[in-house]
């Protein structure tokens, strides 16, 4: 293994010198007694079990064993033995993660010998009892030191906020900080009764702790953006700054030096990890020194730049193995490709909403979807139920509400819808989203003073992403029906009719310059 290399090199050269006294070999010994720390860092793997590929682009990015292969055989990393962490966001993507809820990348991380898993939003999607059983399948702890019970502010039973570990005699202490705004970002019954605390806070409080523990290296996982991060660490008294963090949440790699702490997203989906390489004084038992870098895991697929773990591999099909039968259900073709573009122009996104409006003719005028909640491109073709479940991933049922004109434009201003059965323009000024005008689907104005159904996702009427839907219509209908259902509809109704589905490509959503007005 390359890390938690002694350097006694200058130790032995030192007593074989000869000359002065023991005390002074001993001064001369000292500085040179260093050793250099390897830790590893994923995040927001998302359960990408497999590698990503695209037809175009003859070339992997990621997948379990590539990322096996890469800290075996480029950092010539022990599986079992290196410190490597995860910064949460483990489970919730592609179908053998989702349907399995988060198993075998359990499964593929005690093979892979991680450390210690931070808890992010996306491990509660399937509920708290859901993470106690993958808590109690893994092999390593479940961090969460900001995340503690309402009533007795003590930690849940299935994190811990901290675990101190033992490499060559060297003590790291790893923080665990779950994202702050988890209630907006997973369903909200599943986090009932828990609260989320302030990062600075917390670390204030829990970093006296780990130090008193023993740690002498002090890593912290924090899932929220690295700017976000460096904030904490800037908050921070100089005494209780970590000497590094891992940084997550938005999918985008980075590397920040924040008040002399190297704050690094290592990017999403296991196409990349961060490196860290700590230089720790054995002498005077204290840190010289960190540096990072992130390693893309990437190369040729048919001649792989390292060459992949197989018993990762296996855990891999294993998996699909498992959820083939369900996840290979023709449901139908799409005649185009249906990319997630972005909120303003989402083709996938317009054909779940356009669905939703099909399946409630006569019960919804409009119908309003997260963008965030869109995961995957789908590409022309053939469609199957595992397909659907990797672009729609969480457990969502659609909520039917009754909404003023003038409500339905205040939540447009919120985060990033994507909408069925209308089209609107918007201007972005320095406090915010501006909402232009609304129309429907036959180009007329929308009424501030005229109710419209509206189709949304139970989690934005919980607050989800900052929709304010329940202050609205405090008697929302519950159809009972997952968000995925009339999408797999709008294909099987396709297919017998012997046609392809062709999603609408059109731009629902249009940003105008600051001089324009409504034409209200």
């Amino acid at each position: 293994m390359r890390g938690w290399i002694p350097a006694v090199l200058g130790l032995a050269l030192a007593a074989c010198a000869g000359g002065g006294t023991a005390a002074e070999t001993a001064q001369r010994a000292a500085p040179s007694a260093t050793t250099t720390l390897e830790i590893f860092a994923l995040s927001d793997f998302h359960g990408w079990l497999f590698p990503r590929t695209t037809r175009s682009n003859p070339r992997y990015f990621g997948g379990i064993a590539n990322i096996a292969g890469f800290l075996t055989h480029r950092d010539g990393a022990e599986l079992g033995r290196a410190l490597i962490l995860d910064n949460g966001d483990m489970w919730t993507g592609p179908v053998e993660s989702t349907l399995l809820q988060g198993e075998p990348v359990v499964t593929a991380y005690n093979a892979l010998g991680v450390s210690a898993a931070n808890v992010a939003n996306h491990e509660f999607d399937f509920g708290v009892e859901t993470l106690r059983t993958r808590a109690a399948q893994a092999r390593f702890p479940f961090l969460g030191a900001n995340v503690v019970e309402k009533n007795t502010g003590a930690a849940p039973d299935y994190l811990t906020p901290f675990v101190v570990l033992d490499r060559n005699g060297v003590r790291v202490g790893v923080i665990g900080l779950c994202f702050v705004d988890t209630p907006a970002t997973t369903k909200a019954s599943n986090v009932e009764g828990l609260e989320f605390r302030p990062y600075a806070e917390t670390l204030k409080t829990v970093v006296p702790k780990v130090r008193t523990a023993g740690a002498e290296v002090l890593v912290v996982l924090l899932h929220d953006t690295p700017v976000a991060a460096g904030a904490v660490v800037e908050a921070l008294p100089a005494d209780l700054r970590p000497d590094l963090v891992v940084a997550g949440q938005d999918h985008r790699r980075a590397q920040l030096q924040v008040a002399g702490t190297p704050v690094v997203n290592p990017g999403a989906f296991g196409a990349s990890y961060a490196r860290f390489e700590v230089s720790f004084d054995l002498a005077r038992r204290e840190v010289l020194g960190v540096s990072s870098e992130i390693i893309e895991v990437t190369g040729p697929v048919e001649a792989p730049t390292h060459p992949p773990v197989e018993t990762l591999a296996d855990i891999a099909r294993d998996a699909r193995r498992r959820t083939e039968t369900l996840a290979s259900e023709p449901l139908g073709d799409l005649g185009a490709p249906a990319p997630v573009g972005d909120f303003a122009q989402s083709t996938m996104g317009n054909l779940i909403v356009d669905a939703w409006l099909e399946a409630f003719p006569e019960e919804a005028d409009l119908a309003i979807v997260n963008h965030g909640g869109i995961r995957q491109d789908l590409p022309a073709g053939p469609v199957t139920l595992g397909d659907i479940t990797g672009v729609m991933p969480f457990e969502n049922n659609i909520y039917l509400l009754e909404l003023t004109g003038a409500e339905v434009m205040s939540q447009l201003a919120i985060d990033h819808p994507v909408v069925g059965g209308m089209t609107w323009t918007y201007r972005e000024n320095a406090t915010g989203r501006e909402v232009i005008e609304a129309r429907d689907r036959d180009g007329n104005l929308l009424v501030r003073e005229t109710t419209y159904r509206v189709a949304v996702l139970d989690f934005m009427y919980t607050g989800g992403d900052g929709y304010e839907f329940a202050k609205l219509d405090n008697e929302p209908i519950d159809t009972g029906l997952s968000w995925r259902e009339p999408v797999m509809r709008a294909l099987r109704a396709a297919a017998s009719e012997g046609r392809a589905l062709v999603p609408d490509v059109a731009r629902r959503a249009q940003e105008v310059s600051l001089g324009a007005t409504s034409s209200e």
